[in-house]
This record gives structure tokens, sequence and C-alpha cells, in this order.
């Protein structure tokens, strides 16, 4: 058995959140699919569906209200809106009280405007496999980004067409109704079936931390503080997915370690040693409740990043704390973030509460039914008053003050047709393709590494292609995926069947430096007793290769 040292990077995919009841990439296909149904289904039956037959009310009717409002069963385009009386009727259970029926129009045909259900549904229903009752997300994103860029639109039926802007719109319902399903899924999972298993994630953010920890005490008799092999830490993460809990699981462990009176001390004198992250782009958020506050302070939170760390660690800066920081990138974008419509910075939105099982870590949609049981602490009193109204994922911009609402939200679609992303995004997708290229072990933990995923092929490829040298050990890969396969690791001779994610790992590092393991997560980094540990925790990063 051969061991090797590694600077690792993980690609965080929709498989590896599966066990928290995010949906995977083919169930978000479902989702959409039976949002949109078939003729002749009501509305009722298909958002049950969508939501896997749900017993709980709330969220079938926050869903149903949603896309009545949105037009579900009404005719029109979003500039000959017609207003149904069901259409007043939902809109006034999620507007202020008192609201006349002029006030309520106007609300209803703003958001028709910006989320366009009934075009969406109609590309939902030319999606090449929809007639096999499966509704492919990349086949979408595709659809309405191929006419996006061409600027465009496309007959959805021989007698009607939908315009370049029905195409816009219905981008925007996309995203919306995707974040929609996040946000539902972490109330309704996360917080509730699958508490269990995002206790085991916050495990694996404390084992992490804590790894981070004697390695700095390790380091620190043997270089300088501001020297970047003691502040940068050797893990990098890499989240695919939309949301943030994987981030926030992270936060919370490193913020109760970083608060334990048991934090170790390194220099002379001694001071606290503290671990943060970089991600990739200086995204400020809104403050989180500090412990103890009944309120936020209105200032912004600057997180902690590169340029930060380097400066507190120098030793003429006084600094009483040393600092070591760890890589955790989004480079789709995140649930969280907000673009501002007018000073054109990110936002970023994480809560409330330094708690693990937080109401409030993702924004909500714009409908008061989905914050029923949610108590939301205002921060500036436009937002307030934009809450009262029932403008309820209203979040005031922590650089201008500016209300930003959920279409501001910045996620990058992942469609065959790569244009230049966002400037922010553009900057963190460089970062991690820096961060690639200095890697000796890429584990991809629940990402399948799709054919069509060629930017992050490319990165793996060019990494690859640096190790001509024979005497140089070969960049390694290792592949977790999901249950029902061996929950050990195994060289790719030794798997039971074919699979798609090995055999693409296979070509790209080659057979000789894969490994798998096919007990899903959180299996792969706990023991056999169900617990994170410091030696479970070394066999996932390090590298060996299966007898």
């Amino acid at each position: 058995m051969t061991t090797t040292a590694s600077r690792t990077v993980i690609f965080w995919g929709a498989g590896a959140t599966a066990t928290l009841g995010m949906r995977t990439t083919e169930d978000q296909g479902a989702f959409l699919g039976h949002l949109a149904g078939g003729r002749g289904e009501s509305l009722n039956h298909r958002v049950k569906a969508a939501l896997h037959g749900s017993s709980d009310e709330q969220w079938t009717s926050a869903l149903c209200d949603l896309l009545t409002i949105l037009g579900d069963q009404v005719e029109g385009s979003a500039s000959a809106i017609r207003i149904t009386p069901a259409q007043i009727d939902a809109m006034r259970r999620n507007w202020r009280p008192g609201a006349d029926d002029e006030e309520l129009r106007g609300r209803i045909v703003l958001l028709r405007t910006l989320y366009d259900w009934p075009a969406l549904k109609a590309a939902i229903n030319i999606c090449p496999a929809v007639k096999v009752g499966i509704t492919s997300v990349t086949d979408l994103f595709n659809i309405l980004e191929m006419h996006g860029h061409s600027g465009h639109g496309f007959r959805k039926n021989e007698d009607e067409f939908l315009t370049p802007q029905q195409v816009i719109g219905a981008r925007n319902a996309l995203k919306m109704l995707l974040q929609t399903m996040f946000y539902i899924d972490y109330h309704q999972q996360s917080l509730g079936k699958s508490k269990q298993a995002l206790d085991y994630h916050y495990e694996f953010g404390v084992a992490l931390a804590k790894r981070m920890q004697r390695q700095g005490l390790a380091l620190a008799e043997s270089m300088a503080f501001d020297d970047r092999r003691f502040y940068m830490g050797d893990v990098s993460f890499a989240c695919l997915n939309y949301d943030p809990i994987a981030l926030w699981s992270q936060i919370i462990a490193n913020s109760n370690l970083n608060h334990s009176t048991a934090v170790p001390h390194v220099g002379c004198p001694a001071s606290r040693l503290q671990i943060f992250h970089d991600l990739g782009h200086f995204v400020a958020g809104r403050r989180i409740v500090e412990r103890g506050e009944e309120s936020g302070r209105n200032t912004p939170w600057h997180p902690m990043n590169e340029s930060s760390a380097q400066r507190l660690n120098d030793a003429d800066h006084g600094a009483n704390v040393r600092i070591r920081i760890s890589k955790f990138l989004f480079p789709h974008g995140c649930l969280c973030w907000r673009e501002c419509p007018d000073c054109g910075k990110l936002s970023s939105y994480l809560g409330d509460a330094w708690d693990l099982d937080s109401a409030t870590l993702i924004p909500p949609p714009p409908l008061m039914a989905f914050v029923q049981h949610i108590n939301f602490r205002a921060r500036r009193k436009a937002e307030s008053d934009a809450w009262e109204k029932g403008e309820v994922d209203a979040r005031a911009c922590v650089h201008c003050d500016t209300l930003t609402y959920a279409h501001h939200t910045q996620t990058l679609m992942q469609s065959n047709f790569k244009s230049a992303p966002p400037p922010a995004i553009e900057e963190i997708q460089r970062d991690l393709r820096v961060t690639v290229q200095n890697a000796d072990h890429i584990v991809l933990m629940g990402y399948s590494l799709p054919p069509d995923d060629v930017t992050y092929r490319a990165f793996f490829a060019a990494r690859c292609r640096r190790d001509s040298d024979p005497a140089k050990p070969k960049v390694k890969c290792s592949v977790v995926v999901g249950r029902g396969h061996p929950p050990h690791w195994l060289g790719p001779s030794d798997w039971p069947s074919p699979h798609s994610t090995l055999e693409a790992a296979c070509d790209l590092f080659g057979k000789d430096n894969v490994r798998f393991y096919g007990g899903g997560i959180p299996n792969v980094f706990l023991n056999g007793g169900g617990a994170v540990t410091e030696s479970s925790l070394e066999h996932l990063l390090t590298w060996e290769r299966a007898l």
C-alpha cells in the first residue's frame, strides 16, 4: 500500500448533500417536471407530486399560491396579463392586511413580469426527454441559455411563440423555483428528517478545523506566521451546489472552536490560533447576530481572505491572534448572494443566528406563506417596511442599503453554452483553476463529472499534463459515489459493475491513480461507530492505493 501526502481539492457536488434532503440534479428535473405536469392535472396534485407527496400543508399551500399568482392556469403573456379572482385571493393571503384589489393587482403584475411561469412551462414541455416523463435540468438550461444568448424567442407549438422577453422571464422563473425547492428541502428535510446527517456534516467541519489547528501548532515551530505555508490550509473545497449548507456547517464549527476556552495558542507572546475561510472573492456579508445580542449591528461583516490573514500574521502588525484559512469556492454562485442593482456589488446573507440549524440561512421566495414560522430580524427600516407589506425576500445591500430581491440572487446556470460569467464568479473560477493546478489530490465528493462539464474536465486534464516528469508522483483522484455500492475503498479493477464517474476519472487521471468509495456521504468520513474521527478524516484526505 502506497501513501502520499497531498494538497487536496474536494469537489462538492449534489450527491454530497443528498442525505441532507437536498435534491440531486436528476431530482431537480423531476421537481420541475411535476410542477409543469400533464394536460388536465390539477395544481394541487402537481405540487404534491413535486414535493414527494408531502403531507406538510404549509409548503403545499405556499407553492400553490406562488404558482397561482404567477399565472399557472391563466393565458396571456406578461405584456397582456389577465388577472383572475383566484390570483387575487392568493395574493391577499400573502400581502399586508387591508390592501385593496388594485394594490394586489399591482403586486401580481410585478411578480408575473419578473417570473414568467407560463413561459417556463412551455420551455419544460419542449425539452427532449419530457416525452418519456423526465425533465433534464441541463436540457432546460440549454434551451433558455441558447435563446438568451441569441436574443431570439422560440415556438412552443405551431400557433404560439415565446418572445425574447418571455425567455428572460422564464429564466428568472427557473432560478427562483429552484431556489424555492432548495428552501423547502432545507426546512423540511435538512432541519427535520435529515437532522442527523446535518450533525454529521458539522462534525466533519469540526474535524477539519481541529486538523488545521494541529497543523498550525506543528508549523509554528519552523516558520514565520505570515508564510503562506503556515496560514493556507492544505484542503480546499469547490462547492458546485447553490446551497450554502456545507459552508455553513464549517463556519459554525470554526466559530465554536475559535471561541472555545481550549483554543490553541502559538508564538511568544502566545496568540490564539483561529480558523477561517477564503471565498475566492471578497463578498461582504450581513452581520450575523452575535452570541448574547438581541439584534444585529448594521455594519457589514467582512470575511477573512489571504491578504487579511497575511497582514494579521505579520509580526509587526500587533494582532493578538494568528490566522489559518482554507479555500471554500462557489464557482456557480450561491443562494445567499445578491448583486445590488444600484452599486453592483455582491452581498452575502447567511441568516440571523449562529446556529447550525438556523431557520434563516437561505433567503425565502417572495411570498409570506414561506416564512410564517420564521422570525426575521430587520436591519434597516426599508427592510422592515418591505416585509410588513409582504416583500419577505427583500434584503438591504450591505454596501449602499438598496433593497435586493430574489431575482438578484447570483447563481450561474450550468448549460452547454458557456458564456462569460459575472465578474465575481469569474474571479472565483480563476482562483479555482489555480487551486486545482497546485493540487496533488482531487476528491470528487458526490460529483459525477458529467461529459458536458467541459470546464472542470479541462482543469483536471491541464493538471494531469503537468505530471510529465516520471520521477514526480502523479496527481491522485478519489471518487465518492452514492449508497448501494461497497462501503470501502477499491481500485477500478475491483469495482463490481461499470460506472460512468469511475470511467471518466480513469480516463482523466489514469487507472493507477484512482480509487473509489461506494458507501456515500456522510459514511465516507465516519468510522464504523458512526462518528467522525481523526483517522477516518485522514483516510479520506490521504490517498492510498487500493490493494
